[in-house]
């Protein structure tokens, strides 16, 4: 594997490694930035002209990771030059389905074939609901198909969120690079860093994103119970207080975080589907247990690659950043420690973190920081 790692401004490059020597024989690109700039792309010709005819996968985040640094309003991108790996990239646009679970399986459609190892994602954040489209996608793929990536963000706006492939950029996109044979060797970790609190509760009226009752009790009261003095901060607040939701059968639990309240309803509001039926407790965290969270899935992804890690994709949640502000970048720092100085550092602040979660289906997290560790075996 052979890594580009450059910024643009003004459509003048600025490389932090340079590796590849024959730029159009890139595989891809991965281009992380705000919506700014994909909603004018003046830098895509400058793209084309140094990478002649490599696809570019762009897409809008709430915060840019560039080696170490966490940026905003920035450009991150690499270009990724695979030796021995075929990869093929197929791109969804929401508006053609009729709902995400089947612009999931479209992608896996496209993708599908015996030697398909690892699908990475990046998905319109706004429109696209992150759990439907992976089950969409496991609706065909085989099981030993892994998924990682993330929702697209729009800073702290929550307005309107932009993926592209080359010149088709726009909401409701949905990205897919599929990675095949068996040269690869995929890392994951993800970890939130957060505890559960109190006793589960059953989700006894729901609707979509929306929880009216908890063992048929207002889901607002309760939540505000949980909070305590925190709760006069509402909505804001709800950043420090994410629920973990437990689906049917299953033994892991998901984080979601609370994007609104709303007071005459006596509801709150989740940033995905949950369904009447599942069971939730409510969690918290101080920003030290979050960095510990961030050293175990550091630990997790380098201990399942069980190889020097050549390419580190990082995404982490908006909440995350919004909650600690400059101080987050530590997150980014041990990741960096963990991980060793040999490997690119490259991702986004996203809407939603996808990774699998202590075993091989990916799911959509919330308020979690998530690696996917890359190495090439060229032997």
């Amino acid at each position: 594997m052979k890594i580009d790692q450059f910024s643009i401004d003004n459509n003048r490059f600025t490389f932090s490694k340079r590796e590849i020597v024959e730029p159009e024989e890139a595989s891809f690109i991965l281009f992380f930035t705000s919506r700014t700039h994909l909603e004018k792309p003046d830098w895509l010709a400058a793209i084309h002209e140094t990478y002649a005819g490599v696809p570019v996968v762009s897409c809008s985040t709430s915060g840019e990771i560039y080696e170490a640094d966490i940026l905003d309003d920035s450009v991150s991108a690499i270009a990724v030059q695979l030796e021995k790996t075929p990869t093929r990239i197929v791109l969804a646009h929401l508006q053609d389905f009729k709902n995400s679970f089947e612009a999931g399986k479209y992608l896996a459609e496209k993708l599908n074939q015996p030697d398909l190892k690892h699908v990475f994602i990046t998905s319109d954040g706004w429109l696209v609901n992150g759990t439907d489209l992976l089950d969409g996608m496991y609706s065909v793929l085989q099981d030993q198909v892994t998924i990682s990536g993330g929702m697209a963000g729009d800073g702290a706006n929550f307005a309107q969120t932009l993926v592209g492939l080359n010149d088709d950029i726009q909401s409701g996109n949905i990205a897919a690079i599929g990675f095949y044979g068996d040269k690869m060797k995929f890392g994951f970790g993800s970890h939130g860093g957060w505890d559960e609190y109190g006793s589960s509760m059953k989700v006894t009226r729901a609707t979509g994103r929306v929880i009216y009752e908890l063992d048929g009790k207002p889901a607002l009261d309760l939540y505000k119970l949980h909070l305590g003095d925190d709760a006069n901060g509402l909505p804001g607040t709800a950043l420090l207080y994410p629920v973990a939701v437990t689906f049917g059968d299953h033994r892991d639990a998901v984080v979601r975080t609370v994007h609104y309240v709303d007071e005459l309803n006596k509801s709150i509001v989740l940033g995905g589907d949950v369904s009447e039926g599942s069971s939730m407790r409510f969690m918290r965290a101080e920003f030290d247990d979050l960095m510990k969270g961030v050293e175990e899935a550091a630990v997790q992804a380098s201990e399942m690659i069980q190889s020097p890690i050549e390419l580190a994709i990082v995404v982490s949640c908006i909440g995350r950043k919004l909650l600690f502000g400059q101080t987050i970048q530590k997150e980014i720092d041990l990741t960096k420690d963990h991980i060793g100085n040999q490997a690119v550092l490259v991702g986004f602040y996203s809407y939603g973190e996808i990774c699998p979660v202590k075993k091989e289906f990916a799911q959509l997290n919330h308020q979690m920081l998530t690696i996917t560790a890359i190495s090439e075996i060229l032997h």
